[in-house]
């Protein structure tokens, strides 16, 4: 099994321009996530999917200069972006992260495509979590037929809702993170400059902690609500919003 994770990325974000070479520990934010999910034991390769527009050139390069390597494709048809990569590397499994979760959770990952390769399903992701530490797992045989299938832009932009909303073509699982609570109350995603101010607060916190996971982080906002409250007015885009540019698409 080949195991493939693709980070989404990209500069154009219309609520936070350039977030993902915003600065975390001194390093654009793109990297310390790259440099995070190198804790993963299950999965192969990360590969950045970014976008062909020339906006994307300096994520290109500071990524690369990083030593990763990166995949360009469609700019708003990210479902077609991540077929063609899953291609490309010869994915069996792919693991879709976003470049805008810095704090996404390598353990949990790992116990996700586990638990894909193991019990064969086309598609795993965590329940309980919050936003911005989890992931998707999506066989390979599930993306493809995703990308032939999917119409509606917002399926097509946000990769996996095909999937979510048709239980009965796919095998499905939603895993517990935590069997007795659940914190996806807490935003952990970086769409506003007060989620990267959490980031950053979070990070000051933890940063003498050699290897800090996201039960650690839960546990400091529980105990430091002033923490916890610096992105507790941002609401989460819906997920039926797509990007403006598809009306402009095929015109």
């Amino acid at each position: 099994m080949r195991i493939v994770g693709l980070v989404q990325a990209r500069m154009g974000s219309r609520r936070f321009p350039g977030k993902v070479l915003a600065e975390l520990d001194g390093k654009p934010l793109i990297l310390f996530l790259l440099e995070r999910l190198r804790f993963s034991r299950r999965v192969d390769s990360f590969i950045i999917a970014t976008s062909n527009l020339p906006e994307d050139d300096v994520l290109v390069e500071v990524v690369r200069r990083g030593g990763y390597q990166v995949f360009r494709g469609d700019p708003i048809d990210v479902l077609d972006r991540f077929y063609k990569a899953a291609y490309l590397f010869e994915a069996d499994y792919v693991v879709r992260i976003t470049a805008d979760n810095p704090l996404t959770d390598p353990e949990h990952m790992d116990e996700a495509v586990m638990s894909a390769v193991n019990k064969r399903a086309d598609y795993v992701t965590f329940v309980g979590l919050p936003l911005g530490a989890s992931t998707e797992v999506i066989s390979f045989g599930a993306l493809k037929r995703a990308y032939e299938e999917a119409k509606s832009p917002y399926q097509r932009e946000h990769v996996t809702p095909y999937i979510n909303e048709n239980p009965d073509k796919f095998k499905v699982i939603y895993l517990k993170a935590f069997p007795d609570f659940k914190y996806d109350s807490f935003r952990l995603t970086v769409d506003y400059p007060e989620d990267l101010e959490l980031i950053r607060a979070i990070f000051r916190e933890m940063r003498d902690k050699v290897d800090w996971k996201i039960g650690d982080v839960i546990e400091l906002l529980i105990a430091r609500s002033e923490i916890a409250v610096l992105n507790k007015h941002v609401i989460q885009k819906s997920k039926f919003e797509v990007d403006e540019r598809w009306n402009n698409k095929n015109g």
